[in-house]
């Protein structure tokens, strides 16, 4: 994983926090809940991309 990949990554995950925060209790579940899967889960992808990437080297 590069720094573009890591930027790019960190932007997705700041983008998605920013929806989470300004959603209120009217959003729809087809919003909420692919943006709380990327809140949960894309951290551990990064790690886990992260760790393969210089585990190889």
């Amino acid at each position: 994983m590069d720094r573009t990949e890591l930027f790019l990554a960190a932007i997705i995950y700041l983008l998605a926090a920013q929806v989470y925060v300004t959603g209120d209790i009217d959003t729809p579940d087809f919003i909420v809940i692919p943006v709380l899967m990327i809140l949960f889960l894309f951290p551990f992808y990064v790690l886990g991309a992260a760790i393969i990437e210089f585990g190889d080297s």
